[in-house]
């Protein structure tokens, strides 16, 4: 129950960034690489965030829980964290 609440909560975050990026199409204070100032792309990325936050909640809902989806979910986050301090160590030097 406790992993299905973290899931939840960390894909409600990743949905509601997502809304962000549709609703505005302005550039986040995280996340988006350098280069995608294209307002088009971001609003597609921000969609793509919202279903795809909205289908793994409804997962959740429905008690069909995809353990993959959640560690898939912490995984990405946590490359793109260690990607993108990496980018900006790189920039730095």
């Amino acid at each position: 129950m406790a992993l299905e609440l973290l899931g939840v909560a960390l894909w409600l975050v990743f949905g509601l960034a997502g809304a962000w990026l549709l609703v505005t199409g302005r550039e986040m204070f995280f996340g988006m690489p350098l280069g995608f100032s294209d307002v088009r792309l971001r609003r597609l990325f921000g969609l793509v965030c919202v279903l795809a936050a909205a289908f793994f909640c409804v997962r959740v809902a429905q008690g069909s829980v995809s353990w993959w989806s959640v560690i898939a979910l912490y995984a990405g986050l946590a490359f793109s964290l260690v990607f993108s301090w990496w980018k900006a160590r790189e920039a730095r030097a």
